[in-house]
């Protein structure tokens, strides 16, 4: 069974009340959900807020949601949207944050801290960035970026491709 049906297989038992299937749908959809939060909020803490709101508001609204649902789309399509709405929000706050943020056990500390993300963003189009952190920080497969993107594998990996000579022309070939 594809991951999809399997999805939906347990939105189907989430709305019979069936709550030990949620462990499984988490599971299955927690890396695509946290990366598309983190391609906005760069904060792990918030992230993790973010990803919970997501999964609570998820849960709220089960039984509204029809059968033939994208369930895994939706989740991280509803995570972007308060990642969003969070960014707009507190950009202010979330911009002194970014560059006071000092935490060690905040696992990209080094990246974030010495602007490198910013500067891989700002190398980039939005296409190629997007696909490069979801390559290289979400661990995803080129098949896995082409179901969330919904576009042919062999964009995806030309976008990476280009995104590396990218940086490795304006980074200094640390990719």
């Amino acid at each position: 069974m594809d991951v999809k049906n399997r999805l939906t297989e347990l939105l189907i038992r989430l709305q019979h009340e069936e709550i030990d299937a949620f462990d499984e749908l988490y599971s299955l959809t927690k890396k695509g959900v946290y990366i598309s939060i983190l391609l906005i909020i760069k904060n792990e803490h918030t992230v993790e807020d973010i990803m919970q709101e997501t999964y609570i508001d998820f849960l709220n609204h089960k039984n509204k949601l029809k059968h033939d649902i994208d369930v895994y789309g939706y989740l991280v399509q509803s995570a972007k949207n308060k990642a969003i709405n969070y960014w707009n929000k507190n950009k202010y706050e979330h911009e002194y944050v970014l560059s006071n943020y000092q935490d060690e056990s905040y696992r990209l500390d080094k990246i974030i801290d010495s602007g490198l993300i910013q500067k891989i963003q700002n190398s980039l189009n939005p296409k190629e960035y997007e696909i490069f952190m979801l390559k290289v920080l979400g661990d995803y497969s080129f098949k896995e970026i082409s179901k969330l993107k919904k576009v042919p594998i062999g964009t995806c990996t030309w976008l990476y491709q280009e995104a590396r000579k990218k940086l490795q022309d304006k980074l200094g070939g640390i990719y």
